[in-house]
């Protein structure tokens, strides 16, 4: 089995880890006992004129950075927008219930919630940790809020505006935690009482990285992680792997009881196109006429690549795939020959494993 990879985002960690650093998790006698209050959506104020400022900072940061001069206060403002999207407006939270505001003040649903556990997420050599919480409230206005996962209260400076981020959905918390389209989805919420002014002033401090985020973003649909990455230092004892090579192998899966599953066998052949950064990789695959996307690293002529999708499958409804492989490089007179041992499984929209398997892969570099 295989499918057409999703294409990965530019791991922007830097500039996230700046807003997602947390404090010190503790124990919760009430689901949601941590974020007790009213909450004050930022993304409400986009557009105030206090706001003008830190939109045309932010257009100078990434034309600076681009150097073409290209990004607008405009662009700012919709990529601002695009990052705090919601469908409600000020949060109220007390135990277990989130009452969601509408954007006049009234209420638009009170929803109970029951706690789900926690899952960690990397930037980096940072991390932070996304409370995920399930909807416990049978009132249907509640059901496009099933899913809720959220940011600890912090403030990205000492003295700063204390808020938290989320996500809300009617899918699954692996999607909302790993789905790429949403990578630069973080409605946040200032404590009770921020003023625009406040968000204003923060947003304005943080105008330079904000703006580097906005550049970044500006890849096709989010979908070339290196457009605007700099290529220029490739160290000595890395292995400039750049080229379209061959690719020739054959897969194989077990299903969860470890058994076989002679359907699975098929022999696999394609071209895949190399690009190297750095000790970085992104690699084009193209099979059948499907294109995926893998990214990596190498040391010396130790090699490692990793992809993951989404897609529906008949029958089963929407299912993950996630590959990773590892191998060496070995430089010929000929040209490069890469070899690969891949792990790759698919998930339900449960988490549940559906199969397993594993590929083997020799690439033979045919230009460079």
């Amino acid at each position: 089995m295989r499918s057409k990879m999703v294409k990965m985002i530019a791991p922007i960690a830097t500039a996230l880890v700046l807003m997602l650093i947390l404090l010190p998790g503790c124990a919760k006698e009430e689901a949601l006992g941590d974020w007790n209050g009213t909450w004050v959506n930022v993304g409400t104020m986009l557009d105030d004129p206090a706001m003008d400022a830190v939109y045309e900072a932010m257009a100078d940061a990434a034309s600076a950075t681009a150097g073409d001069g290209a990004f607008t206060n405009h662009d700012a403002r919709s990529f601002l927008h695009a990052m705090h999207e919601s469908n409600f407006g000020d949060l109220g939270i007390a135990g277990n219930s989130v009452t969601y505001y509408n954007t006049d003040g009234t209420v638009g649903c009170e929803c109970e919630y029951e706690s789900a556990d926690i899952e960690t997420i990397a930037f980096g050599e940072e991390e932070f940790d996304w409370y995920k919480f399930e909807l416990t409230s049978e009132d249907a206005a509640c059901s496009g809020y099933k899913y809720l996962i959220l940011t600890e209260t912090h403030s990205d400076a000492e003295g700063g505006l204390v808020h938290f981020h989320m996500r809300y959905g009617d899918t699954s918390f692996d999607d909302l935690i790993n789905n790429p389209a949403y990578a630069m989805w973080y409605p946040t919420f200032g404590v009770e009482g921020t003023t625009v002014e406040e968000v204003a002033e923060g947003y304005a401090q943080g105008a330079v990285m904000m703006g580097t985020m906005m550049l970044a973003s500006q890849s096709p649909s989010l979908e070339d992680p290196w457009e605007n990455f700099d290529p220029e230092f490739l160290p000595a004892e890395i292995i400039d792997i750049s080229g379209t090579y061959i690719k020739t192998g054959e897969n194989g899966g077990l299903d969860i009881e470890g058994n076989f599953i002679p359907a699975t066998v098929e022999q696999a052949t394609g071209t895949i196109v190399v690009e190297q950064h750095g000790s970085l990789l992104k690699a084009i695959d193209t099979t059948d006429g499907e294109e995926g996307v893998y990214q990596g690293s190498t040391v010396g002529d130790n090699i490692m690549l990793s992809s993951a999708s989404y897609m529906e499958a008949p029958g089963i409804g929407k299912i993950r795939y996630e590959c990773v492989a590892t191998g060496n490089i070995e430089e010929r007179a000929e040209g490069l020959e890469i070899y690969l041992n891949w792990v790759w499984r698919f998930y339900d929209s449960d988490n549940n494993l559906i199969i397993n398997g594993a590929t083997t892969q020799v690439w033979r570099q045919v230009e460079d």
